[in-house]
């Protein structure tokens, strides 16, 4: 079963720590440093103090792609940010199953030659998907799928052009489930035959 939760970034590094477990935050300082990028580090513990609220729980590790993932559990989770929010997928089951979940904002400015960026890092299929419709909607959401599933396989970011979600769902590898929050579109990447996730949960401070 899939649990999905979103929240907002937190605006303290040393409030978010307060609310980590002790464990988790000594396995992400060993693996981050804050230095100048404070904007990243918030994002990242936002990320871990989404997944504990959530109730997730388990021994923090991370993998040779910077992926995190519970080296002692049955359970699965992936996170992911926009520059404001924070979001996680969680799955849990008999038998070890993987998740991959991606977030972008429509308002992201860097997303503006899209014909080059579809050229560059979309499959033949993606391109031909995109063409069908050819607008920042749509290039999301296809982004948005190929990010989930590199998070899903834990291969890293450098692996997106190879990948064609075209052909991935048409043969049924995996599942792509896609939601809208605002102007937030989310894309999660899970086994085949997982059943499609309820609406994502908004976790408020407690």
């Amino acid at each position: 079963m899939i649990k999905l939760y979103g929240a907002a970034c937190g605006t303290d590094i040393s409030a978010l720590s307060k609310e980590i477990p002790e464990e988790w935050l000594a396995v992400w300082s060993a693996s981050h440093k804050i230095g100048k990028n404070e904007k990243n580090a918030l994002l990242s513990l936002s990320a871990l103090s989404l997944l504990h609220r959530a109730g997730a729980v388990g021994t923090l590790a991370y993998g040779e792609n910077g992926r995190p993932y519970f080296c002692d559990r049955m359970c699965d989770f992936s996170i992911t940010h926009t520059q404001n929010h924070v979001f996680c997928a969680i799955i849990e089951g008999e038998e070890p199953m993987r998740i991959g979940i991606d977030a972008e904002d429509l308002g992201r400015p860097d997303f503006s030659n899209l014909d080059e960026m579809t050229s560059r890092w979309f499959s033949e299929n993606e391109q031909k998907a995109f063409r069908t419709s050819p607008t920042k909607e749509t290039f999301l959401r296809l982004w948005t799928r190929k990010e989930a599933y590199v998070k899903y396989t834990g291969e890293g970011l450098k692996s997106l052009s190879k990948i064609d979600t075209v052909s991935l769902e048409a043969d049924g590898e995996v599942c792509f489930f896609d939601y809208r929050e605002g102007d937030i579109l989310l894309s999660v990447c899970a086994p085949r035959g997982t059943e499609a996730p309820p609406k994502i949960q908004i976790k408020e401070k407690e």
